[in-house]
């Protein structure tokens, strides 16, 4: 018969945070023996179950499941406990859980907040195509008088747009005008980021905003006098029309009014990210965004209120400067060009009303919260 393993103070550890402990790894020092026939659990999945612990009760085989994930990252191997294991030649070193990041920390949750999203494509039912009880026809007056194609920022237009076609008004139509919705560069360019977020893989945003002033382009969903030229060419400049003041939009749509961007603070925009990373080597680009649009956003949203002390995405201020020249620049080029202009130009400005990226402890607390199923 094989012989029963020692104990030891690390599987010790994972015993008690198995049964809801929060006791830190530095003051533990009961040994156990190991309670699977797998590996000790890395040190940094075990002081993510520790910090979930802090949150309240979870479900045993949430902690199961989490405690047999692995971090992200190809060929990285668990994190081993300092002072649980004779120092190694090779591998990691071993690590003092208590010194983690956040950041760290919401890697190793993306691993298994991915594995959660995946598991609803195959458990939740296909989604019907959207279907409305009247197409609108040519001569509703709405469409008739109003017909549009709204363009610029996803972040901006994006709710707009669905809003739009849920009440039944379709872009398109004969005559259509294109409007551009602008705004504030510095919030025009954190938009960029933040919808990336959701849709594809990208940077943190302090390495996209200086990758950004590095290359000196901002990216085509912040170059306004970009899309204006291509709608332009296709349409006619004649028919194509800066809104800078997103109030002026109910008035030229028809409407009564329009959203906002989506209730996502720069922390739950960060959460996305990371867990998007994980997905973007699990499945196809357009799972992906659909995983992270109608599954995870709306949960984010659900927790955003709960959890406080939220940020907004914002240039940081050595890189102001640079974007307030872009700005300058964009609204030189809009105006030159004989665009009809809805709303003062020099909105266009950098407006200044947030100059940090994501809190990582919020962004954690958050994912924690993802983790206990509290949305």
């Amino acid at each position: 018969m094989p012989a029963t393993p020692a104990p030891t103070r690390g599987w010790g550890w994972a015993a008690h945070l198995r049964e809801g402990g929060t006791t830190p790894w530095a003051s533990w020092s009961e040994p156990a023996t190991p309670f699977t026939t797998d590996h000790l659990p890395g040190a940094e999945m075990l002081e993510l179950l520790r910090r979930l612990n802090g949150t309240g009760p979870s479900d045993p085989d949430r902690v199961d499941a989490l405690l047999r994930t692995s971090p992200p990252g190809r060929g990285r191997r668990d994190l081993p406990l300092l002072g649980d294991t004779e120092t190694r030649t090779y591998g990691p070193l071993p690590v003092d859980p208590a010194t983690m990041s956040a950041r760290e920390l919401l890697r190793a949750a993306s691993v298994l907040l991915a594995e959660d999203l995946l598991a609803s494509v195959e458990t939740a039912p296909a989604r019907r195509p959207r279907r409305w009880s009247r197409r609108p026809k040519k001569s509703e007056p709405d469409q008739e008088k109003f017909p549009y194609r709204l363009v610029g920022s996803p972040w901006l237009t994006l709710p707009i747009r669905e809003e739009l076609e849920w009440q039944g008004r379709l872009p398109g139509a004969d005559g259509y005008t294109v409007y551009v919705l602008g705004g504030p560069l510095d919030e025009i360019a954190a938009g960029a980021w933040r919808f990336r977020t959701f849709t594809n893989r990208v940077n943190p945003w302090h390495i996209w905003i200086r990758d950004a002033q590095w290359r000196g382009w901002l990216g085509p969903r912040a170059d306004l006098p970009r899309i204006a030229r291509w709608w332009a060419r296709r349409v006619g400049k004649d028919r194509v029309e800066i809104v800078t003041d997103p109030a002026l939009l109910p008035g030229l749509l028809g409407v009564d009014s329009v959203p906002g961007p989506w209730s996502i603070s720069a922390e739950g925009n960060e959460v996305a990210r990371v867990i998007g990373q994980v997905l973007s080597v699990r499945t196809d680009l357009e799972t992906q965004r659909k995983l992270l649009v109608d599954q995870l956003r709306p949960r984010l949203e659900k927790l955003e209120p709960l959890v406080p002390d939220a940020r907004e995405v914002g240039v940081p201020p050595e890189s102001l400067p640079w974007v307030e020249t872009q700005a300058r620049a964009q609204r030189d080029a809009l105006v030159q060009a004989g665009y009809a202009l809805h709303g003062d130009p020099d909105r266009l400005l950098p407006s200044g009303a947030a100059t940090q990226g994501p809190d990582e402890c919020r962004a954690l607390a958050l994912a924690l919260s993802l983790l206990a199923g509290r949305s």
